[in-house]
């Protein structure tokens, strides 16, 4: 063992502890701060995992309220739906239009097409509207009227047939 220098007898002579090296001092933090880094990391994994069941869940909720909505707007629907068969009005004009019924005093009208089939509603509202403005359509229309023997296309219409009258 060495002599302790002067200037180190009055430390070694008095009660307080003696404070640790540098290089000790730095190990130690070394090691606070790994454990830190370990325990953050800890929470990180156990935090990660529940913000991932979590968005999972509030993803599933989301859609599961866009289902329900679905199902209540259908349901207003069909109940506006049978609300309507309790008046009057809107049964007699189902009766019309699928049935082919009409009131006393009326006469009844199948228009039949090209092939012979009757045509169902309205085929004007069919046609692909033409593109322009509400003049030019309507000397569109005064242009074809001045062709009666053909149509849009540009074919002619065919002529009707005498049927066979029956024999006796």
């Amino acid at each position: 063992m060495k002599p302790l220098e002067p200037r180190d007898v009055p430390q070694a002579l008095s009660d307080a502890p003696m404070p640790a090296p540098r290089a000790q001092r730095a190990m130690t933090a070394t090691w606070r701060l790994a454990v830190l880094v370990v325990v953050i990391a800890g929470i990180a994994l156990v935090l990660a995992n529940s913000l991932r069941v979590y968005f999972t869940q509030a993803q599933e909720l989301a859609q599961e309220r866009a289902k329900i909505a679905a199902e209540k707007d259908r349901i207003a629907d069909l109940e506006d739906k049978l609300q309507r068969w309790n008046d009057d009005e809107y049964v007699k004009s189902i009766a019309r239009v699928r049935l082919g019924w009409v009131m006393p005093g009326e006469v009844g009208y199948h228009v039949i097409g090209a092939d012979g089939k009757p045509l169902e509603g309205a085929t004007m509202n069919d046609q692909d509207e033409v593109p322009g403005t509400w003049y030019e359509k309507m000397w569109g229309s005064v242009q074809l009227a001045d062709k009666p023997g053909e149509d849009a296309e540009g074919s002619t219409t065919p002529t009707p047939q005498p049927s066979p009258s029956p024999t006796p």
